[in-house]
């Protein structure tokens, strides 16, 4: 696969002290939502819908740590807890918070989240991507830890 300017490679040292490596990508070859689940996009202002930078934002934390109700026995509209305590979602870390927010332009449009989140007992830095329609990108993990993926693009 060809790299592009738009890769992101990232490690994550997990609980176990074991480094996790990742690459984040967006695919130039993206089906839009409407392709992928057209019953999820029945009204035709649902089509052309955008989220915001700050939707995106919350949609990365959700993800990245996950969502917890408050105590039970509370009103059916209680408190929900996004990216707090327990640890969970897709990096399984606690107190996640974003840091940016940037809208990248390539083939298709995204905004990268920048977050840190407490995984283990080590505060570290997370990546989301989130489409402008709202689905989000999951990292690949890789074998080889960045530093060495990035002196190998060195040649053009």
């Amino acid at each position: 696969m060809a790299k592009t300017r738009n890769d992101l490679f990232f490690s994550v040292r997990l609980p176990n002290g074991v480094d996790q490596h990742y690459q984040l990508v967006v695919p130039p070859d993206l089906q839009p939502a409407a392709a992928v689940n057209p019953r999820a996009w029945v009204t035709p202002g649902m089509a052309t819908n955008k989220i915001s930078a700050k939707s995106a934002t919350i949609a990365a934390v959700v993800w990245a740590g996950g969502l917890s109700k408050r105590a039970t026995g509370g009103p059916p509209n209680s408190l929900m807890d996004v990216g707090g305590s327990p640890a969970g979602g897709f990096y399984n870390a606690s107190y996640v918070r974003p840091d940016s927010v940037e809208l990248r332009n390539g083939p298709i449009p995204y905004y990268l989240v920048r977050m840190t989140g407490q995984i283990g007992n080590t505060r570290q830095t997370l990546y989301a991507a989130v489409l402008e329609d709202g689905r989000i990108i999951r990292p690949t993990p890789i074998s080889t830890p960045p530093r060495t993926v990035h002196a190998k693009k060195g040649h053009h």
